[in-house]
């Protein structure tokens, strides 16, 4: 469909958002006017409600926007959603073999293009969807981390330089990418993430990395055999006891392991 504007596309985002559930007026005049509402705000808002209900007819959408006394809703099948589809192969994912929920990862992620409500100048559709772009970036990591798992640290080189220089305050991250730097024989671009990392924290947010992060550091300072290392910090499997790990759920408690291991804050005695 081809939207009007930033009104259309702030309400279009909103009800689809919240969809199946009724949003009232209040908070989509402030969605789309902020503070500074006109003295005609609720007019044009049903201008807007009945331009969106025209274009979805045209189109043929099945989705309809219904009026409720105290806002609106808009009604459509789950399956004609693509967040309900990334939803449901993120659930898939995750009880999956790690090669399969490598590809239900990637199946959920090309579904997205770009964070939900960016660039729209609305700061309430903005704080609503914080928690759908911060599941994109869990997806993301979690995807990587079974990459890395599974011992492709050089295919994943590219896309993790381009989401730390997209997302540079995200640690989990900039752990990977040093990780996925040194396992490749980088080493000092491996350090120097670390630099950078700790440089834009410092100037911008008046932070220290984590104790993971710098614990990374350290191991990599010590040259500590690539394969001893897990983005998780805490030394890997053995080598020969990591090859004997063949089968699938041997595979699998091994990579959840992992997982659960970056997302512990604490440091294991190395």
């Amino acid at each position: 469909m081809r939207l009007g504007g930033n009104r259309q596309r702030i309400l279009l985002t909103l009800l689809l958002l919240e969809a199946n559930r009724v949003i009232g007026v209040g908070r989509l005049i402030e969605a789309i006017w902020r503070e500074a509402p006109p003295a005609t705000v609720r007019s044009q808002l049903r201008i807007c409600i009945s331009g969106l209900r025209r274009l979805l007819s045209a189109a043929k959408v099945a989705a309809e926007i219904e009026t409720h006394p105290s806002g609106y809703l808009i009604r459509v099948p789950r399956v004609h959603l693509d967040l309900s589809h990334f939803e449901d192969l993120l659930s898939r994912a995750r009880s999956a073999s790690p090669e399969h929920a490598v590809v239900l990862f990637q199946q959920a992620l090309q579904l997205w293009h770009g964070p939900v409500g960016s660039g729209l100048g609305s700061s309430l559709l903005e704080t609503v969807a914080l928690k759908v772009n911060e599941d994109r970036l869990s997806a993301i990591e979690d995807r990587i981390e079974l990459e890395l798992a599974l011992g492709r640290h050089r295919q994943v080189l590219g896309e993790l330089t381009r989401h730390v220089a997209e997302n540079p305050f995200q640690e989990s991250l900039c752990l990977q990418l040093m990780l996925a730097l040194y396992r490749s024989g980088r080493t000092a671009e491996a350090l120097s993430v670390y630099r950078d990392t700790r440089r834009k924290l410092a100037r911008e947010l008046g932070l220290e990395p984590s104790e993971k992060l710098r614990a990374m550091e350290r191991l990599i300072l010590d040259r500590r055999p690539a394969g001893e290392l897990s983005s998780g910090i805490a030394p890997a499997l053995p080598m020969p006891a990591r090859a004997a790990a063949t089968g699938p759920q041997d595979r699998i408690a091994l990579l959840e392991r992992e997982i659960a291991d970056l997302r512990d804050a604490s440091v294991r005695p190395g």
